[in-house]
């Protein structure tokens, strides 16, 4: 007896495929995604630790401005910014918007403003005409957007010659960051008043809350691998039940229990990794795809990661979760009685 040709890839083996498919797409872009968290914001600590540093002038007023020519020590390091909180008239909604001067090219990421337009970041509400009032009323028009890994999405990005008719300061900034201050530039900033924090302080959050998806990533992965196996569960059940009668006379002309339950159990390993290759070859198309809107909307510097060992342990769970959602039925009806089997008749005897 060479083989068991009792189960068919039809279209009931098609559809439980296309649902393990399904499960393991959703296994490879989700963890996708995370690793590429992972690796831009490891990126993005290796760029900003001991280089970056913000330095700030605190009043009782909030941030004291001053001019760029009171700290010509450290300019030839540094980029100058002007940040303000606006709020629309007559709405009132609150806006943030800042404005950089970055002649030496300090930052990793250019940052320009033109006239009376403003650049809205992602998480910004607002598009179109709008009127800005702070110590100053000015007409502005939303058309735009950047991204960035340093400033915050909910914030929009002006010229200086805007923020400082908001301001009341043309000319004047109230930030200032700096690459590689020495230990002589930082004590010329702290002797004026200044308050210096690494950029790395604020790169340490954002990798708490990555951290906090990578956790929440693995709790994901229960309820896919739990369908996983429902759906092999299911399959085989099903097939085994219509076919009962086939596999009783089987096991009256001779094959042994171990032969039935490795048959059974090996139908449920292909129609599991029919499934899993399907599932990582949509899953890698759906992480790129998002990897090419996240790149057009985001900072390059955010990237999804579908590494090889990724795809391989996507495809192992998927594999392993269906051949153990298989074993009870499998268990099942190997150790059925022949006999019983026999007085199963079906429509597909």
């Amino acid at each position: 007896m060479r083989s068991l040709p009792l189960f068919k890839f039809g279209p009931r083996a098609r559809s439980t495929s296309l649902g393990i498919a399904l499960c393991t797409m959703f296994i490879v872009a989700s963890f996708s995604v995370v690793g590429g968290l992972r690796t831009s914001m490891d990126t993005l600590k290796d760029n900003f630790t001991s280089e970056y540093y913000l330095a700030t002038k605190p009043s009782s007023g909030g941030l004291e401005f001053f001019s760029q020519q009171s700290v010509s020590e450290i300019s030839q390091q540094s980029a100058f910014g002007v940040f303000i909180s606006a709020r629309t008239v007559p709405e009132g909604d609150p806006a943030s918007i800042f404005a950089l001067d970055d002649p030496r090219a300090v930052l990793p990421e250019s940052h320009i403003g033109y006239g009376n337009e403003l650049l809205r970041g992602q998480d910004s509400p607002f598009w179109g005409h709008i009127v800005l009032e702070a110590h100053g009323v000015v007409s502005a028009n939303v058309n735009g957007s950047f991204s960035s890994s340093i400033f915050p999405s909910n914030w929009m990005l002006g010229s200086l010659g805007l923020l400082g008719n908001l301001t009341g300061e043309p000319g004047e900034f109230n930030f200032i960051i700096l690459k590689n201050p020495d230990s002589s530039g930082s004590a010329y900033l702290q002797s004026r008043g200044f308050s210096l924090q690494p950029m790395i302080g604020i790169i340490e959050f954002l990798d708490s809350g990555v951290q906090e998806i990578e956790r929440d990533a693995n709790w994901a992965l229960i309820p896919s691998v739990f369908v996983i196996a429902v759906l092999a569960y299911c399959f085989l059940g099903t097939e085994t039940t219509d076919r009962r009668h086939d596999i009783g006379i089987i096991k009256t002309v001779g094959a042994g229990r171990w032969r039935i339950l490795s048959y059974l159990l090996t139908s449920a390993l292909i129609i599991s990794a029919w499934g899993g290759l399907l599932g990582v070859a949509l899953g890698i198309v759906l992480s790129y795809g998002v990897s090419t809107v996240a790149s057009s909307m985001f900072t390059s510097v955010f990237l999804i990661k579908a590494s090889a060992s990724l795809l391989l342990l996507s495809f192992i769970v998927t594999v392993g979760a269906g051949v153990a959602g298989a074993l009870v039925p499998s268990l099942k009806m190997t150790l059925s009685s022949p006999v019983k089997d026999l007085k199963e008749v079906t429509p597909f005897s």
